[in-house]
């Protein structure tokens, strides 16, 4: 994700893989029919391209709403540290493949770290009550893909050991789904359905730091939460 948050990256090899792995899978496919409202990769740039000043989550995300949604009352105010604008946006750029970090052996799945597709990235950091919570929107344009790049920060919000991060990118749930991962069930996954190739994944999380995580915002609730984020998502 972005660089300048702390996060515990997927071990290389195990990065290779799971990203070498989506990319097959975003290889073939009929192309996604357009329109219908469903937000294109395209669009979501455009859109985070042109963010203003307003403090607001962008897409229509809107986290009281969804908590009240789903039984949850809580007042809903800007995280600490964030001066009142809880938002962070930005257009990354691709990476081409490199070589592996130098004592790491080359394998069949993994001769260089992959090559990165250009992301939109959005950051809607807010406390619920006492709770942190962090929304996380993140746009790829190749299908299936937008989760595997997530993953150094889901292993660390989730607290994932590297058998669950397998499972976490294996058991993605389909356009229109959403999950939690394994274990404490402590991030929200959703994917939505898009207008072209792309892949667009919402997550839902205390944040990385959160090692007692709240049990009303994990497992099923937070499942639900994330669902009804996604839903709200517009362009």
């Amino acid at each position: 994700m972005t660089t300048d948050r702390k996060t515990v990256l997927v071990p290389v090899v195990l990065t290779g893989l799971l990203l070498g792995t989506a990319a097959c899978a975003s290889s073939g496919g009929a192309d996604a029919p357009a329109g219908g409202g469903k937000p294109s990769f395209a669009q979501v740039k455009s859109t985070v391209q042109g963010l203003g000043p307003d403090p607001s989550c962008p897409f229509g995300l809107d986290l009281a709403g969804a908590l009240k949604a789903v039984g949850i009352e809580r007042g809903v105010t800007p995280a600490d540290g964030t001066a009142g604008r809880p938002v962070r946006a930005e257009v990354v750029p691709p990476q081409e493949a490199r070589p592996l970090p130098s004592g790491v052996t080359p394998t069949p799945a993994t001769a260089s770290v992959p090559a990165r597709p250009e992301t939109v990235q959005v950051w809607c950091s807010y406390t619920a009550g006492t709770t942190p919570v962090e929304i996380v929107l993140l746009a790829a344009p190749a299908e299936r893909i937008a989760v595997n790049l997530a993953l150094p920060y889901i292993q660390q919000a989730g607290g994932l050991t590297t058998d669950q991060l397998v499972a976490a990118s294996t058991d993605q749930p389909a356009p229109g789904a959403a999950t939690t991962t394994p274990g404490r069930g402590s991030v929200g996954i959703a994917r939505l359905a898009v207008a072209d190739r792309g892949d667009l994944a919402l997550l839902v999380s205390q944040g990385t730091g959160a090692t007692s995580p709240d049990p009303a915002l994990t497992g099923e609730p937070l499942r639900t939460l994330a669902e009804k984020l996604a839903a709200q998502v517009h362009v």
